[in-house]
């Protein structure tokens, strides 16, 4: 079906750069130092604001509060894997699985002509007015964009969906090397649709910077004699887009920089399947792969990626094992097990909250989320992975997600005084458009 676009008319631009899981804290240690020179003449001019993310924190469930204004209740993603309804099934949503409307597709409705480059979960691409290219859940760049002949325009200019994580495990510097040229690529497509294409809105997100972090952040938090270095330089790149951008910009133009989430060492992957086992409550499924779907009717709370907990509920999953005389009980026997657990390291505790579902969404999603939600403390990082054998283990990544130490940058309008969420992303872009925000947004409007 065709989105039914109105006639453009005068307002003011906005452009929007993503910098997927980059800390304000990180940003704030550039500033004083003077090696994002670009940055820090934006920041001078604009608004610069720690922020929070959502929770659990994950990439895609954070654009996805972002881009619809909405929390998890109401567009339908809860984590990188969900469930589906009435299943064991676990799947990787995408742009088809969100229930709710774009940002981008709000403004093209409104007469607005977009670029959108990158955003996670805009894979199918939706139609827009304007050009969108999906985020890296895409497999190749045929397909991946609107309008589909974009793809070949793109590839004349070496574009890439997204760098390959893989190699980190295979060498850091052919990792090292992907992104620099993942990331100059896409620079220079981002670059070359703004100049080449009118616009009212545009929004360009790395991913690469969230990469970096995953595999070197410990190396940088710990003054590695090479990879330190390394990993400023590739931030180095950042700010020579940044100065790019802002040069193409003119001073009725507004700049908004932001981050999902923010990032600390890992200290410590958590194996909450694991654990579960222990406290009586899960059989591993047998075989060398196990699967959720497997599970049995002997198991009764079950846990995915990261602090995701759920009930094996009769009637809500095919071998349920549940009833709801005992599911209030087993919630507070889970949330006492949690918030007693310790690293045996040094008896740190390992998780800071616990949510129950009904503080986190709200909507007609919100049957398909966890019962439970636990928060880690920074350097623990919840894994649902089935099949494991400890309860504490260290992997590839070195670096994991962190809730409170995500940024927000404006040029061009005030923020509140106020600390932004990410939820609050597309009530306050409609806002510097001057356009209204739909009402079942639930985020704040932070442009004043």
């Amino acid at each position: 079906m065709r989105i039914p676009f109105l006639s453009r008319r005068r307002s003011p631009r906005l452009l929007v750069l993503g910098l997927d899981g980059v800390p304000f804290s990180f940003l704030q240690q550039r500033l004083a130092d003077g090696s994002m020179p670009n940055l820090a003449a934006v920041a001078r001019q604009g608004s610069f604001r720690r922020a929070e993310s959502v929770q659990p924190t994950v990439s895609c469930v954070a654009w996805s509060c972002y881009m619809t204004g909405q929390n998890p209740g109401k567009h339908g993603i809860f984590g990188f894997q969900d469930l589906r309804p009435g299943s064991y099934q676990s799947f990787i949503p995408n742009a088809a699985d969100l229930q709710s409307p774009m940002l981008w597709e709000i403004l093209s409705r409104r007469g607005k002509r977009v670029i959108v480059m990158n955003v996670p979960v805009t894979y199918p691409p939706r139609e827009v007015n304007g050009l969108l290219v999906g985020g890296f859940l895409a497999p190749r760049l045929e397909g991946a964009t609107w309008p589909a002949q974009l793809a070949s325009r793109l590839q004349k200019l070496d574009y890439k969906i997204d760098v390959d994580p893989w190699l980190a495990r295979e060498s850091l510097d052919k990792f090292y090397e992907d992104l620099r040229r993942t990331f100059q690529a896409r620079r220079r497509s981002f670059l070359a649709l703004l100049r080449e294409e009118k616009w009212d809105f545009a929004q360009c997100h790395i991913m690469g910077t969230d990469r970096i972090n995953h595999f070197m952040w410990e190396l940088y938090e710990t003054g590695h004699p090479t990879w330190a270095s390394r990993f400023v330089d590739y931030y180095h790149l950042i700010d020579e887009m940044i100065g790019e951008i802002s040069a193409l910009l003119s001073d009725q133009d507004m700049l908004l920089i932001l981050s999902d989430h923010g990032f600390c060492t890992l200290k410590q992957e958590v194996n909450t399947n694991y654990w579960l086992q222990e406290q009586g409550l899960l059989v591993q499924p047998a075989g060398p792969r196990p699967r959720f779907e497997d599970l049995d009717e002997q198991t009764k709370v079950f846990s995915m990626t990261p602090g995701r907990f759920y009930l094996n509920l009769k009637g809500k999953f095919p071998r349920g094992a549940v009833d709801n005389q005992e599911a209030d009980e087993l919630l507070r026997q889970l949330e006492a097990g949690l918030r007693a657990l310790r690293d045996p390291s040094d008896n740190s505790p390992v998780i800071s909250q616990v949510l129950h579902r009904d503080e986190l969404y709200h909507g007609p999603a919100a049957h398909a989320a966890p019962d439970l939600v636990a928060v880690p403390f920074d350097g623990y990082d919840l894994k649902g992975t089935l099949g494991q054998t400890q309860l504490f283990s260290r992997g590839a990544l070195v670096g994991m997600h962190t809730y409170a130490d995500a940024f927000w940058l404006a040029q061009g309008v005030k923020l509140a005084d106020t600390t932004p969420n990410i939820m609050d992303g597309a009530t306050t872009v409609l806002a510097m458009l001057d356009e209204e925000p739909p009402p079942d947004m639930d985020g704040k409007v932070l442009a004043t």
